[in-house]
This record gives structure tokens, sequence and C-alpha cells, in this order.
């Protein structure tokens, strides 16, 4: 497929006249076709020669015009193409006589004012235009075609992104990724040249990007009824044309709307897709197995320890524990909420120790990790039972002070105090240890402390119940207590030195830009400052504009993300 780009349209598109090369300078010339016709340009003055023999080194002279000689010497044909000069009568060369009947002894002479006309032709099928510019979608050739009505195209010239005009002898290859500005025009045997076209073309040699989202439920590849699988592509040049899906082996569609799970049958699938954009650059189709899970999780109870049975009645001590199994055919179990007697529904965590007599109302909601979930009521006879604690405090800690969290990391400063808490829920909590190092002894909580020391440190910690179960955490921390490092550049040097008001003085020259920068080792830079004779400002890149003549004071202060803080004060003059 080849698309041409007539005169006019490609003259319209781009009107940049001010930006453009420059065209070369055609002299206008006289040219004779190899079948001998003249052309002259009609804008140039003609002149007439007589001489007695066709040979060159002939003495000639220039014929004038007694009758028109206003109009002669020089004279302008008067017409396009096809012009004759004249003389009566026709006569045989060897007699000298008349030839009858008589007519005109006729010269032609073509004169030719109008420049050629050239068009583009680009040679693919992958082109896209938007707003004046033509997209494609392959390395390819821009081929100038041209015609002139007279004396014919002489030559084509062209420049690409603002370089010199040059000769075209062939296809202009556009190979690179990247937007051009094409411009040509035609040159005549006489010297016309039309002027300039312009087309500005962009190489698209990049596929679409398709990311597949999944809004909803989800769990690793494990997709609920109400989940949705949405496909959003993009493309950074030409924009996306269509996304396509195939889903297990059914036909390829265009995306046009998010899948549904509900719509999906239970079990695996397979999704295949990818993008192709404007100028039919396909993306690389991918692929992505899910499983689509709408079964709910399954509860059973279980009771250890020992039972009795009596008339057909199964009875439990204190020392039984309820414990909940649930199992699920494929995302697993996320959690078990239960409730006791219409109570409000907790998690269930670990096994229940029933100490309320006679019948108990359980009721389990199961869910799955793709928030399938299921209710089931139970109701069941218990005995007296004393209550038995198995398990340690919870824990935790928190900070009061400066922090910085970055990932993982954890950054203090020296004055941040470290508040560690433990709670028991059955027997009490008693006491509180603590460790600031793996290898180190520990040492009772009684306060918050502080980690004055400048390094990286493991705070393990320990928490007692009055029956002296316990429970451990630990965590990571960096104390950082170092300001950050102020650095300063200009970007020309001293060309001088003043002394003034007791003090020495930089002297630099007024178009002087000084450049600020601060580095911090630990939590990282927060902020830059600068006040500049009084004037206080954000650092955003440089400071300029500076006025000759002038003392300029300026103090720094950079701060890192705990509020560690380094100023710094420079003094210098421009001239």
């Amino acid at each position: 497929m080849h698309l041409k780009f007539p005169l006019l349209f490609c003259m319209v598109l781009f009107s940049t006249s001010v930006l453009a090369q420059q065209p070369l300078d055609h002299p206008n010339k006289m040219y004779q076709s190899p079948e001998g016709t003249i052309y002259v340009n009609r804008n140039e003055p003609i002149y007439l020669r007589i001489a007695s023999s066709p040979r060159k080194d002939t003495t000639s002279h220039l014929l004038q015009s007694e009758a028109t000689e206003e109009y002669a010497n020089p004279m302008y044909f008067d017409k396009e193409g096809r012009n004759t000069i004249r003389s009566p009568w026709k006569v045989d060369p060897k007699t000298k006589k008349y030839v009858l009947p008589r007519e005109d002894i006729v010269f032609s002479v073509y004169a030719d004012s109008r420049p050629p006309k050239t068009r583009a032709e680009l040679n693919t099928k992958k082109v896209y235009e938007s707003g004046g510019t033509y997209y494609l979608g392959e390395k390819t050739g821009l081929t100038i075609e041209k015609q002139d009505e007279l004396s014919g195209t002489a030559s084509v010239y062209y420049s690409i992104d603002q370089e010199p005009y040059r000769l075209l002898e062939g296809p202009i290859r556009l190979t690179e990724e990247k937007s051009h500005l094409i411009q040509y025009y035609g040159v005549d045997h006489v010297g016309n040249a039309e002027k300039p076209h312009q087309m500005k073309i962009t190489l698209d040699l990049s596929a679409p990007s398709t990311n597949l989202k999944i809004k909803g439920d989800r769990h690793k590849n494990i997709i609920s009824p109400r989940s949705h699988i949405m496909l959003t592509a993009e493309d950074s040049i030409t924009g996306v044309a269509h996304t396509y899906f195939t889903l297990d082996d059914g036909q390829e569609r265009a995306y046009d709307q998010p899948i549904r799970g509900s719509a999906l049958s239970e079990g695996s699938h397979t999704l295949v897709y990818h993008s192709v954009d404007r100028v039919s650059n396909h993306e690389q189709k991918q692929e992505f197995t899910f499983y689509v899970d709408k079964t709910p999780p399954r509860v059973m109870e279980e009771i250890t320890g020992n039972t009795f049975t009596a008339s057909g009645k199964e009875y439990f001590s204190g020392r039984n524990k309820l414990k909940f199994i649930s199992m699920d055919n494929k995302a697993g179990v996320k959690e078990i909420r239960y409730s006791i007697n219409q109570g409000p529904y907790k998690t269930y965590e670990r096994p229940l120790t029933l100490s309320e007599s006679g019948n108990l109302a359980i009721t389990t909601i199961a869910v799955d990790k793709v928030n399938n979930q299921k209710k089931t009521r139970k109701l069941t006879n218990r005995s007296n039972a004393s209550y038995v604690d198995l398990t340690g405090p919870s824990l935790s800690h928190q900070f009061e002070g400066p922090v910085f969290r970055h990932g993982d990391s954890t950054y203090l400063a020296p004055t941040t105090t470290i508040h560690l808490d433990g709670e028991d829920q059955e027997s009490g909590f008693k006491k509180m240890e603590y460790a600031t190092d793996a290898r180190g002894s520990s040492v009772e909580y009684s306060q918050p402390f502080s980690l004055e020391r400048e390094k990286h440190y493991t705070v393990y910690y320990t928490g007692y119940d009055n029956l002296d179960n316990r429970s451990s955490h630990q965590f990571g921390c960096t104390v950082d207590g170092t300001a950050p490092s102020i650095y300063h550049r200009f970007s020309s040097s001293s060309i001088g030195r003043k002394e003034a008001n007791g003090e020495a003085w930089q002297v630099y020259p007024s178009h002087v830009v000084l450049f600020l920068s601060a580095t911090d080792g630990a939590s990282g830079l927060e902020e830059l400052v600068y006040s500049l004779n009084g004037n206080q400002k954000q650092y955003d890149g440089m400071i300029n504009g500076l006025k000759p003549g002038t003392y300029y004071r300026l103090e720094v202060t950079a701060t890192d993300k705990l509020g560690n803080r380094q100023s710094k004060t420079l003094r210098f003059f421009t001239r």
C-alpha cells in the first residue's frame, strides 16, 4: 500500500515556516531536451542573434527591432508553453524562390514559469494520522513523486530535521523510533523551484503493554465469583487500538469490559491476551492461569480431653478444649469467626475453654482466602468448667519522639523513647524483660528507655503472665543522631578576594550560579533551605539572578528525616 500526500494537503499540515530549513538557490536558465526542444524560463529576458552558419565560432549579430524597439532587447514571451518566432515566407534553399503555397517559417520555443509538483509516498500499510502527524509502524522509505508539464523536473531536494537541503537520489529511509520533520521540493530544468512541503512523521516500532489487574477477591492466582479481571493497555506513542483475549480454548475476542468471575465455571482457566497499537504493532501474547473458587470452607468441631457419658449425654470438665477444624477445597482457610450464646463474633485463634454450664449455642462462620464463607450453627450440652490458661500475654511496642520508617527499616533519634507493653486477659500480666543485643543480658523493663549510641539495634523483649506463660517479640531499629553534610559549588571560579567590615569576601562575577546539595548517610535528607541576605527560600535546584556590586551572606540549613539539623554560612561579593 502506498500512501500519497498531495501538495496542498502537505503544505497545510505544517505552518512553522519560521523554523523551516531555507531551500537552496536555483538560478533561472535555458534547457534543450534530448529531442532538441528548447525551454526558457518565462521570467527571463530573451535576446535574438543571427548568424550565417550553425558553427559556434561563427560571427553572430544581435537582432534589433525598429518597429517595436521598446519591447525588444530584451523581449519576453507572452504565454506559458509554446511560443513561435516567424518569418514570411518559406524559400527553397536551392532556387531561392518562394515555396507555394506561401507559408511562414516557424521557430518554436517553450516558455516555462511554473514549478514542478511533488508529493510524498509512504511505502507501508502501517500508518496512523493524528493532529497533522503521520505515525508509521515499521522502518520504511519515503518516495517523492514528481511531475512538470513543460521542461520537466530536473531534481528534488530534501531536508530531515532541519538539516541543510540535499539532492534526493533515492527513497528517504526512516529507521529510528523518533519524530522527524521532512521537507522537500522540486526544481525544473529552467530553474523554477516549488515552495517546500513539510511532513511530520513519527516512527513507532514499540508494541503496547497490557497490564492485568484483579478487582475484588484474590489469593495468588485464585479468584472468587465476586472478582473481575481487568485488562489495561498503554502505548506511549500512537496509543492502543485494541486489546484481544482468548479464554481457555475459545475464540479470540476484543476486550471491552472486565471479565466477571461469576460468569466462569468453578475450576482452572487460562486467559491469553495482548494489545495492538494504531500502527499494527502487536504485543507478545501474555498468559494468566487462574482458578475460580466458588466453594466456601467446611467447619468441624473437635473436643480434646476426657469425657463422660451418662443417660445419653456427654459431659466435659473444665480441662476440655473446644477446637474448630476447617477445610477448604482450593484457596485455603482465611479465618474462623465464632459466637457463643448469640454473643459478639470473635476470631478463632486457639482452642477455647468452655466455662459456662448448660446448653451452649455456638455459631461459626468460616471464610476462605477469596472470601467465600459459610455459616454453621451447633447446639451442645456442657458441664460446669474451670478456666485453664495456656497462653502467654500479648506484647506490643511503640516509639515516642522522632521516627522515620522506610520499607522494613526504622530510624530513631537518640532522644526517641521506646515503650514496651504487655497484656494478658487470662491469669494477668506479670513482668517484661528486654535486651538490645542477641548476646546481651536481659533486664527487667520498668520504664521507657532510649538508645543513644548511633548503630543498628535488634531489641528482644519477653512478657510473662502470672502462670509464667511467656511470649517473645523482637524488632530492629537504627539510631541516627548525625545531621546531613552540606556542600556548595559555584558555576564560575572566584575572580578575587575583597576585605570589608573586617571580613574576607570571595569575589565572583554577577552571572555566577550557585548550586547546593546535602547528603545524609542514614535516615536521608528531608529539607534543604537557605537564607540569602535574610530572604529564606526552599532550595529548588540553583541560586541565580545575583546582582552586581552586592555583598551576599548565605545561610544554608539541611535537616534529615529525624530532625537532625546542620547549618553552613557563606560570604561572597558579586561584581
